[in-house]
C-alpha cells in the first residue's frame, strides 16, 4: 500500500506512464494542429474507460447473486435448511470420507466452494456472464452520454460558448452529473486534455463518437473473455461470500462438535443449533483412552464432566460452565436429546478413518448405532431439516 501511494506521486513514473500521450501532444503542438477526435479518444481511454470497467466490476457481484438466486439452484437457496439438507444428502451419496472431513472441519470453505460451483454453472450457461457485463455497460454508457449532453449547458440552462475554455466547464459538469455512478481520474484527465486546442462543441461531438467506439470495443472484449473463475475472483464483491452470508448467516461452528450455527443473518446475540453431533466428529477425544467422544455437547453440559482445549489454556473446565470460555454460544443442557441417525451412521461407518485423521482411537459407539442403515440415515436427515417427500 505504501509503495503504491509513493509510485502514484513519483513524477518520473507518472511521466513514463503517460509518455505516449505526451509524445502525441508534442507532435501536435510542433505541427500546430489539433486533433480533436484524438483528444476525445484519449479522454475516453484514460479517464472514462477505467471508470466504466470499475462500475461494471462493482455491480457484477450483486448481479451474479441475483441470477443464482433465480436460476437452476433457486430452490436450494430458498432456505438454509434446504441447502444444508442437499449438501449432506450429497455427502451421503458420494461416500467420500475426505468430503465429510472438509464439511465438518472447514465448513465455511466447503460451502463456499459448492456455491462457487453453482456460480460457474450459472454463468457458463448461454454466455450469462457476458450478458450481465453488457447490461451494466449499456446502463453506464447511456448515463455518460446523457451526462455529456447535459454538461453542454451551464447551471442557468444556457448552452456553453463554443470556445476552448468551455471544455473545462464541460468536463466539470460531467463530473457533477456522474458523481453518483463513477469517479473520473483528475490526473488522467489533465494528461488527456493537455495542450488541447479544440473548442467545446466539436469536442463534445467527438466525445460521443469515442464513447460509442469504446462501447463496441468492450462488447467485443466481453464476448471473447471465457475465464469465469478469474473474473469472479477479481470482483470487489465476491458473490460466493454474499450468497453464504444471505443463506447461512454467520457461519460459526460449535466449539465441541462443529455443527454450524443455525441463527439467520449475522446479527444475533447467541450462536445456537437445534441438534448437535457426537463431539468426536469435531476432534474431541477422551484424555486417558484417546478415544473419540461419542456423546453430544447438550448431554455433557448437563453432566459433571470436564473439558480442556487451547481456549482454556489446557486447564480443565466444567462443561456446565462452558459459557465462561464460549460466551457467544447457547448450548442447552439436555441429556434426553440424541444425535440424528445421519451422524450416528457417519460416525459408525467412518469411525476408524476419523480416528486416523484426528490422531486418536475409534469411539465406543453404542451397539444400537451399528444397525442404522443408509436409508435410515437419510430419513434422519430429512427429519432434522423438516424435509417432506
Amino acid at each position: 500500500m505504501h509503495r503504491h501511494v509513493l509510485s502514484r506521486r513519483d513524477p518520473k513514473m507518472q511521466l513514463e506512464k503517460y509518455r505516449p500521450q505526451y509524445l502525441l501532444d508534442f507532435i501536435d503542438l510542433y505541427k500546430k494542429v489539433d486533433h480533436c477526435q484524438r483528444k476525445a479518444d484519449a479522454f475516453v481511454t484514460l479517464c472514462i474507460k477505467p471508470a466504466v470497467e470499475e462500475y461494471i466490476s462493482r455491480h457484477l457481484g450483486t448481479n451474479i447473486v441475483d441470477q443464482v438466486l433465480a436460476g437452476r439452484h433457486s430452490a436450494e437457496y430458498s432456505s438454509r435448511n434446504f441447502f444444508q439438507y442437499n449438501i449432506q444428502k450429497e455427502l451421503l451419496q458420494k461416500e467420500d470420507f475426505q468430503s465429510f472431513v472438509k464439511f465438518i472441519c472447514k465448513y465455511e470453505i466447503c460451502v463456499k466452494d459448492l456455491i462457487f460451483q453453482h456460480i460457474l454453472e450459472e454463468m457458463s450457461e448461454d454466455k450469462a456472464l457476458c450478458k450481465l457485463k453488457s447490461q451494466n455497460l449499456k446502463v453506464i454508457v447511456n448515463k455518460i452520454k446523457d451526462a455529456t449532453e447535459r454538461a453542454t449547458k451551464g447551471e442557468d440552462g444556457v448552452l456553453l460558448p463554443d470556445n476552448k475554455e468551455s471544455i473545462t466547464e464541460l468536463i466539470k459538469n460531467m463530473h457533477r452529473h456522474l458523481t453518483k455512478d463513477i469517479s473520473l481520474s483528475e490526473e488522467a484527465e489533465k494528461t488527456a486534455l493537455f495542450q488541447i486546442q479544440s473548442t467545446c462543441h466539436p469536442f463534445k461531438e467527438s466525445l460521443i463518437k469515442s464513447l460509442s467506439e469504446m462501447n463496441e470495443q468492450l462488447e467485443e472484449e466481453f464476448s471473447k473473455s471465457e475465464d469465469i473463475t478469474e473474473t469472479v475472483n477479481k470482483l470487489p464483491t465476491k458473490p460466493q461470500d454474499e450468497l453464504f452470508s444471505q443463506v447461512f448467516g454467520c457461519g460459526q461452528q460449535c466449539p465441541f462438535c462443529k455443527v454450524p450455527c443455525e441463527a439467520g443473518g449475522k446479527k444475533h446475540e447467541k450462536h445456537h443449533a437445534a441438534v448437535h453431533r457426537p463431539q468426536g466428529l469435531g476432534r474431541y477425544r477422551m484424555v486417558d483412552s484417546e478415544k473419540l467422544v461419542e456423546t453430544l455437547c447438550t448431554t455433557d453440559v448437563n453432566s459433571a464432566r470436564k473439558f480442556r482445549c487451547a481456549a482454556t489454556n489446557g486447564e480443565w473446565q466444567p462443561y456446565k460452565e462452558f459459557a465462561k470460555i464460549y460466551p457467544d454460544w447457547l448450548i442447552p443442557p439436555d441429556y434426553t436429546r440424541e444425535a440424528s441417525d445421519y451422524w450416528k451412521y457417519v460416525l459408525v461407518k467412518y469411525n476408524d478413518r476419523f480416528a486416523q485423521e484426528y490422531n486418536a482411537k475409534p469411539a465406543d459407539v453404542p451397539e444400537a448405532w451399528r444397525s442404522i442403515t443408509r436409508e435410515q440415515a437419510l430419513n434422519g436427515l430429512k427429519e432434522a431439516f423438516n424435509i417432506k417427500d
